[in-house]
């Protein structure tokens, strides 16, 4: 890659997004006059979008909520664990093809790995969009022993409460608790030995993620996935190692705490 690039975070209602300040400052750190914009666009007009990806000047992509498996079906190949996941959140542009990859699910491996050290025996996922994917096959990859998913579209949400009571580690894939104090958790769940991750990361902490830390669980928002994934996805377009302490900080400065990696 030569000359100035635009990236773009390909995705809808994602002004609350901290990818391009890791983004820019990863950029700037590297000596690359390249750029990292947010494409906010309705499902009608990602088709396009992606199209736009193949020009010289583009550099690639990342792919956020509700495009990941549109975006799947949108490129010329996938990576095996997108395949897997039905899921796209990296696109790389090799001359006008477009390549699917998943940054997510490493990341969220990292995570679990950190936050459930001794092993899963029982996961309760919140969800079950591209996200949601991504982290059922992250969970996989650790050897979780079963994994429940519960989705407020059917109605198997009710069952939150028993679900809960039997699991080791709770994840919410949902977008509930962006940019807002709501969590679909009541407090009363929450106890020592249900440890939870909340893939929402902003505001850092969650509310549902303050909650289990007052109940003495091991609790993260999504920050450290965010970070995670969004190196892994430089490296990719890039070909260069990603100035991680650079993104990382500027993470935090965006988010007015810790990243929990």
């Amino acid at each position: 890659m030569s000359g100035a690039l635009t990236f773009r975070l390909i995705g809808q209602g994602i002004a609350y997004s901290a990818s391009p300040a890791m983004m820019a400052a990863a950029f700037e750190a590297l000596g690359l006059p390249h750029r990292y914009v947010l494409a906010d666009v309705a499902a009608d007009e990602v088709p396009a979008t992606v199209e736009a990806l193949r020009v010289p000047a583009a550099g690639g992509a990342n792919v956020t909520v509700p495009h990941k498996a549109a975006v799947a079906s949108l490129v010329d190949e996938v990576s095996e664990v997108a395949r897997e996941a039905d899921a796209v959140n990296t696109v790389v542009r090799e001359g006008q093809r477009l390549v699917g990859h998943n940054t997510d699910v490493p990341a969220t491996v990292e995570a679990l790995e950190r936050l459930c050290p001794d092993g899963i025996s029982h996961a309760l996922l919140l969800g079950a969009g591209g996200v949601s994917r991504a982290v059922q096959l992250a969970l996989r990859q650790v050897g979780a022993g079963r994994i429940s998913v519960l989705r407020r579209s059917d109605g198997s949400m009710s069952g939150l409460g028993e679900e809960a009571a039997a699991a080791d580690l709770l994840v919410n894939a949902t977008p509930i608790g962006t940019g807002a104090d709501e969590t679909l958790v009541p407090a009363e769940l929450l106890r020592p030995d249900l440890s939870v991750l909340d893939l929402v990361y902003r505001p850092n902490p969650t509310r549902l993620v303050r909650e289990a830390l007052a109940a003495g669980a091991r609790a993260e928002a999504g920050a450290a996935i965010l970070l995670g994934q969004a190196w892994r996805s430089l490296e990719l377009w890039l070909g260069v190692p990603a100035p991680v302490e650079v993104m990382r900080v500027a993470l935090e400065a965006e988010l007015g705490g810790r990243s929990g990696a």
